[in-house]
């Protein structure tokens, strides 16, 4: 499937049944979209051993030290029938209800699906159109790494789209205070902890929405584009949702579409597209150099800031008994902060800024988060009896039953802001052994 502009208005042709998706300002579809090959994304191409030795045996062959991430994380388990996401993901789905409930009012019905969505442990509910360019190409859907069909697999994203014209997201937040703690256990727990909860409440809407008589399918389309065009949030330069309340620390899972009739919503504008341009704290922060410092550039069609996905990746074989998510690109985004008045001040004073002055309040933005909470964020954090004070892997918990070294090598803390793992000294030392 591809979607084609019209060059000389920079629009869809008018007689197209689907016309060009509006994704708000830090996103811009300007040419031809192919649908994404689920085969060709990260965990596929590394399950494959595409990726280099070091990658696939990290991925499919090591047992975590830490027991939290060993029931939080299925590829990191000794016993994968202990982790909650791995079991959701592999049963049997239900069927659909035969007695529909019949929908007379979509904007009520929108209502109450946020409210049972929020219910379940979602913290927004992104509702939009369907699009054929937010489709993944192929007949298969994907679900949690795991390649699953359904009743309509052979479907084109068009027939889909016409059956289904609503997509669903439900985001959950990470927690803010053992976000903190980004490239560390601790990190880790906050980021998986987060995705065995987000499976929980999709699987739950799944069969909410089959109990109310309608159909859904999991796993079809790009959860990013559908939380752009919801107004879930804006595209970062860090490649991730940054939403109004979070920031860019939530937990996008799969995406799912249905025929039961709903309000889709409209993209917002809190001052991303604005803030990125001058920021720049995610590229002087990542690792791995994954991040760019320059403007945005069109890939597949779509403009946008591209991040180098493959850097960060072949990062985690390398640190793995250490931490194995980075988060430091979420951690210092300035629009993660915790949920006070001040900064919610600060989003709304940009988000009501014409746009011609907003370069002069970013500036001073940056510049009160830069004296405050520093270029990079390194939080002493202490949390179920782990300490980022503390080299992880050497020390991850002091919960007994842990089965990390608690040898007396390492035990030093280090100063007052936690240990962190080397960053730029130590960015390529890892891409010429992959």
């Amino acid at each position: 499937m591809a979607v084609t502009l019209d060059r000389e208005t920079d629009r869809q042709a008018p007689e197209s049944e689907f016309p060009t998706p509006y994704l708000g300002r830090t996103v811009r579809i300007v040419g031809q979209v192919e649908n994404v090959d689920t085969n060709q994304m990260p965990h596929p191409k590394n399950s494959r051993g595409e990726l280099g030795t070091a990658l696939y045996n990290w991925y499919n062959n090591t047992v975590s030290k830490d027991p939290i991430q060993r029931v939080s994380s299925h590829n990191h388990t000794a016993d994968k029938r202990n982790v909650l996401n791995a079991m959701l993901s592999r049963a049997e789905k239900g069927k659909t209800n035969a007695r529909r409930v019949p929908v007379d009012d979509p904007a009520a019905m929108t209502r109450h699906i946020k409210k049972v969505a929020q219910l379940f442990g979602a913290d927004i509910v992104g509702i939009a159109h369907s699009h054929p360019a937010f489709l993944y190409k192929g007949n298969r859907r994907y679900v949690e790494n795991l390649e699953v069909g359904d009743a309509h697999q052979d479907e084109t994203p068009e027939e889909l789209c016409r059956k289904f014209p609503y997509a669903l997201v439900f985001p959950v937040a990470w927690d803010y205070e053992t976000m903190q703690a980004h490239r560390h256990s601790i990190g880790d727990a906050s980021y998986h902890l987060s995705t065995q909860k987000i499976h929980a409440v999709i699987a739950s809407m799944v069969g909410y929405i089959q109990e109310l008589g309608y159909t859904v399918i999991r796993g079809a389309c790009n959860p990013q584009a559908v939380a752009l065009a919801s107004g879930v949030g804006e595209l970062g330069r860090n490649g991730m949702i940054i939403t109004k309340k979070y920031g860019a620390r939530i937990h996008l899972q799969d995406a799912i579409m249905t025929d039961l009739p709903l309000v889709p919503g409209e993209p917002i504008d809190i001052g991303v597209e604005d803030f990125c341009k001058v920021c720049r704290k995610c590229a002087v922060t990542c690792p791995t150099n994954s991040i760019s410092f320059e403007g945005k550039e069109v890939y597949n069609g779509v403009e946008k800031y591209k991040i180098k996905w493959l850097t960060c990746y072949k990062l985690r074989p390398y640190t793995h008994e250490h931490w194995i998510s980075c988060l430091t690109c979420v951690a210092v985004c300035p629009y993660t902060k915790p949920t006070t008045w001040w900064r919610d001040l600060a989003v709304n004073t940009l988000s009501h800024t014409p746009i011609p002055l907003r370069p002069l309040v970013v500036r001073a933005l940056k510049a009160i988060d830069d004296k405050f909470w520093g270029v990079i964020p390194q939080r002493r954090v202490r949390w179920l009896g782990y300490d980022s004070g503390i080299k992880p892997g050497e020390k991850v918990c002091t919960v007994a039953g842990c089965t990390a070294d608690h040898s007396t090598h390492g035990q030093a803390e280090v100063g007052n802001i936690g240990y962190y793992y080397p960053l730029k000294e130590n960015t390529n030392r890892f891409v010429k052994r992959a």
